[in-house]
């Protein structure tokens, strides 16, 4: 384990992932998927190349996106998807609702019963992953020391359905955040080296080509999976697909000693007083900042 003054270094638990920054090889047909389908709105006016969305009555954004020029290499480690969070059960029912509505616009990738979290699976009009979810109460997950019990069971979609309001979906409502980012790796072994051992996440599940990081004691904030093969070429944020997302320490206290780690770790960063970037294994990049 990485160490700092002879103790272990683990992640401050309040740490949070703060936004997703994507590239796209259309920025106006993306823009009509996230801004009608899925309720974002734009934070200030596009530019042609980057666009800034947020959810309602918020000020920070939670999704970036670059128009960039299209890549057609697929096999790449990257972002298998990235999961909006909802703050109430009743948003993702007007959201399943919404989706079927709109099916003819949607590419639908599944639905999920995790135990800790009901989840919506969808693909952008690039094939980026992304996944809608609701936690369950922490009071109702089921812990055996450090790891949590997770499964993928079908979805109750008519008891979910029974939550669905009248006005139906309008927006993406305001408390939504990015709740967790989950990776396409080329080696968990390695993948499990820097996330847990160097950033200092809690291991919470592995599967044999999956594992599963948090902050404290939340079910996950990162994974990564193999599940592209482990032949797969490094991470890219010139290619369509991830950029990078971010991670959000409570204060500077807490993003110094981050960043100490970093450098006491040998890892290439790039790091200011407030933020920096630091690449993971895949040359998966990470925008490092505070509150």
């Amino acid at each position: 384990m990485s160490r700092i003054e002879g103790q272990l270094f683990r992640m401050n638990p309040s740490m949070k992932i703060g936004d997703v920054s994507l590239n796209v090889s259309d920025l106006s047909r993306s823009l009509d998927f996230y801004q009608n389908i899925l309720g974002f709105k734009i934070i200030g006016k596009p530019s042609g190349e980057k666009a800034l969305l947020s959810a309602a009555g918020a000020s920070s954004y939670l999704v970036e996106l670059l128009q960039v020029k299209e890549n057609p290499e697929p096999k790449r480690a990257g972002l298998y998807h990235f999961a909006i969070l909802l703050p109430e059960r009743k948003y993702l029912a007007d959201m399943l609702q919404n989706l079927r509505e709109n099916r003819d616009q949607v590419h639908f990738d599944g639905l999920a019963d995790h135990l800790v979290s009901e989840a919506i699976y969808l693909r952008d009009p690039d094939f980026n992953g992304v996944e809608i979810y609701r936690d369950r109460p922490a009071s109702e997950w089921s812990w055996s020391g450090s790891r949590i019990e997770m499964a993928t069971l079908p979805l109750d979609t008519s008891d979910l359905l029974r939550e669905s309001t009248d006005q139906g979906w309008k927006k993406m409502p305001i408390k939504t955040t990015i709740g967790h980012v989950h990776l396409h790796v080329r080696n968990v072994a390695k993948a499990i080296k820097f996330y847990n051992e160097i950033l200092g996440l809690n291991l919470t599940a592995t599967i044999p080509s999956a594992a599963f990081f948090a902050a404290g004691k939340y079910h996950h904030h990162i994974a990564a999976n193999t599940w592209l093969g482990t032949d797969i070429s490094p991470a890219s944020s010139e290619s369509v697909g991830l950029n990078h997302f971010s991670i959000v320490m409570p204060n500077k206290e807490e993003f110094q000693r981050l960043a100490d780690q970093l450098s006491k770790s040998g890892m290439a960063s790039t790091m200011s007083e407030r933020s920096g970037f630091v690449y993971d294994m895949d040359g998966i990049k990470i925008q490092v900042q505070h509150g």
